[in-house]
Formats: C-alpha cells, sequence, structure tokens
C-alpha cells in the first residue's frame, strides 16, 4: 500500500480557524489527522503541501519512516508551522495504521493503562468574577471536576495593583464555587518572571491545581525564577515542538506538568516519545487539547496508553458545533471522565462537507491600556 495523496482543509471553527489533513492510499484506506495552529492556517495548510512532495509513494504504515522523512527534508525543521503540518499527518497515518490492523491507535501503542480519563473544562478568558462563576457551574453541571481559567487583564512590564487584585477575585470566586474541586490557572505566557512570582503569591491561598505557561514560551530560562519562588505546580509545554523543545525543561527541573500538543508538537509518534520522557523525569503528561474534534480523539488515545498521564483539557462548550465539524463527541460521566476512544484508527473523521467552509479573518488579538500590543 502506498499514499498517493496528502491535502490539507481550513475550517472556520466555533472559537478559531482549524486545520485537518486527509491522506489517501492506493488501498482505498484513507487517514485523517488534526493540525491546527490558530491565526495560521494557510501556513499550515503549505507546510502539508511541502510534505506531500516528500511522502506520495511511502507505505503509510511506515510511521516513522514517514515522520523522519517529513521532520529532516529538506534542511529547515521544527517551528510552530513546519512541525504541525507534520503532526497532522502523522495522526492520519496512525489513523490508516489502526484502519488496515482492525484496532484503535491506543492499541497500537501498547494498550490502555487505564479505563476512564479525567477531563478538565476550559472556561475561557475574562477578567469578571462572576463570569468566571457562572462558566464554573455550567461545567460542573455537566459533570466535570475541574476547570481551568484564564483571569489575566492585559499587563505590561509591570504588574500594577489593580490588575493583581482583578486576578485575585477571580481565583477567589472561582475557588468560592468550586468548594474542593480543582482549577488551574493559565497566565497564557504574558507576563515577566518578576510578575508572574508576585500573581503567584497573591493567589497562593486559593491553591490552584497548577499555574500554566507563566512566562513567555521564547523565555525558557526565565522560569528558573518561578521554580524558586512558587509552591503552585507549573505546567508548561503548549508552544514546544518535539522532543528537543522538551529536554530542557526535563533536565533543569523546570517544570512539574508537560502540556505537548498533538495537532503542533510532533503528533501521535512524536508525543508517544515525549510521554516516555515524562515518565523518565517523573512528570505529569496532561496534552495540550483546546482546538478541533480530531484533536480530542487524538489526544485521547495518547492519555489512554501514557502511565504519566494526569488528566486532558476539554472544550466543553461547543458540544453542537463539533458534531457539525466532526465527530464523534466524547461524553463525560458523573466521576469528571470519558470513557477510552471507540472504533478502529482515531475512531472519528471530519464532515467533508464543511471543508468548503471558509476561514475568517479574525485573529485574536490583545492590546494593553497604552495602545500597546499585548501578549494574547
Amino acid at each position: 500500500m502506498k499514499i498517493v495523496s496528502i491535502k490539507p482543509y481550513t475550517v472556520q471553527g466555533p472559537v478559531s480557524d482549524l486545520c485537518f489533513v486527509k491522506v489517501e492510499t492506493d488501498g482505498g484506506v484513507v487517514g485523517y489527522g488534526e493540525c491546527s495552529l490558530p491565526g495560521k492556517p494557510h501556513g499550515v495548510s503549505g507546510a502539508v503541501l511541502d510534505l506531500e512532495r516528500l511522502l506520495v509513494g511511502a507505505d503509510p504504515t511506515d510511521t516513522e519512516w514517514c515522520w523522519q522523512r517529513g521532520y529532516r527534508h529538506s534542511y529547515w525543521r521544527g517551528g510552530p508551522i513546519l512541525t504541525s503540518g507534520l503532526s497532522g499527518v502523522d495522526v492520519a497515518l496512525w489513523d490508516i495504521r489502526g484502519k488496515i490492523s482492525n484496532l484503535p491507535i491506543y492499541k497500537l501503542l501498547g494498550g490502555a493503562v487505564r479505563t476512564r480519563i479525567k477531563l478538565y473544562a476550559n472556561c475561557g478568558l475574562s477578567e469578571d468574577p462572576q463570569e468566571f462563576r457562572k462558566r464554573v457551574r455550567e461545567a460542573v453541571a455537566l459533570g466535570y471536576k475541574a476547570v481551568k481559567i484564564y483571569p489575566l487583564p492585559p499587563i505590561g512590564a509591570v504588574v500594577d495593583v489593580a490588575s493583581v487584585k482583578k486576578v485575585v477575585a477571580s481565583c477567589e470566586a472561582v475557588r468560592d464555587e468550586l468548594g474542593d474541586l480543582d482549577f488551574s490557572v493559565d497566565f497564557h505566557g504574558k507576563l515577566t518572571a518578576a510578575a508572574a512570582v508576585v500573581i503567584e503569591a497573591a493567589i497562593r491561598h486559593t491553591a490552584p491545581l497548577w499555574i500554566e505557561e507563566p512566562v513567555s514560551a521564547e523565555a525558557p530560562q526565565e522560569l528558573r525564577r518561578c521554580v524558586e519562588r512558587f509552591t503552585i505546580p507549573i505546567a508548561v509545554g503548549e508552544r514546544l515542538f518535539t522532543r528537543w523543545g522538551y529536554l530542557p525543561i526535563l533536565g533543569q527541573q523546570l517544570a512539574g506538568i508537560l502540556q505537548p500538543d498533538v495537532s503542533n508538537a510532533g503528533g501521535i509518534s512524536e508525543l508517544w516519545k515525549i510521554a516516555a520522557l515524562a515518565e523518565a523525569y517523573g512528570v505529569a503528561f496532561c496534552p495540550h487539547n483546546p482546538n478541533g474534534p480530531l484533536q480530542v480523539l487524538a489526544s485521547l488515545h495518547l492519555a489512554a496508553s501514557a502511565q504519566m498521564f494526569g488528566m486532558l483539557e476539554h472544550r466543553h462548550d461547543f458540544h453542537e458545533e463539533f458534531a457539525r465539524i466532526g465527530g464523534p463527541l466524547v461524553e463525560i460521566g458523573d466521576d469528571g471522565c470519558c470513557g477510552l476512544p471507540q472504533g478502529v484508527g482515531l475512531g472519528g473523521a471530519p464532515n467533508e462537507a464543511i471543508f468548503s467552509r471558509p476561514v475568517l479573518g479574525k485573529i485574536h488579538e490583545s492590546f494593553r491600556p497604552d495602545g500597546a500590543i499585548d501578549d494574547w
């Protein structure tokens, strides 16, 4: 069996643009993957088309050979766009392997090490404590036992008292609403180490499960100050790519939770290696998972089979839209968990009727009070 075509498709999702990959073979078996990189759909689509030139004619079941050729040829490698394109193709090839074997992907990874997969609800961005109360209440009513919030206002190089108070108010409201359930706080890479240290100390009494991306992904050295001053665990990794991007974090013990994204960090082939590194270094493996429905399915297969898996991010508020884009949808139980992914291969496919849906021009942005560009 040989690969005969690899095609990208961009779609407007409920929050941002999504990008899917379709790999066709001469045996009639088709595989799908997702490589959504919000704000960069055309760049990722171009990366997928470049990979087609390298991989047409290859055996789709040789996933490692395909990954290595796609990564190492030709000369330029790494970064979000190239690695995202490779991620989508890799997931599609694993989908094909599963369909040929008549097995779900997690079985090809050695089988499941758990029967239930814990999910946490992504409750989005706000500066309003009452809005967070409402969103958290809705998530808990659906069955989630943990949530994540993004409570930071636009903050410049120096954090002001008013901004700190806003973040504290949101965290206190969420803690009050949740009782003894868990929540995490995402700083979204917006802060300097100095500002992150101030805000962590101010919200420590609300006992977040972790603080995600406390500083810019371009400045991992700033994590050292956070590690030295924080008592709340640190989670990083949504903007790191391939195992080589994680080695400095692991080697210098700069985080307790890794959050690689299967659609951006190298696909199933690479996340399986990152999960093994997490186990070797004694670090939790909690994949980043905020985009489309095929990303969810790929993440679930990894969650099922990775020993150090903790819990998986989940968009709980767009079920109807996800049903139109592709499925199946994940059902959460009263225990805050879902079951293992069903079916062969990935266990789902996009609705190709939506492939003609145009991507909107909107890109998420943030501006500081003085008009300067803020990190979103």
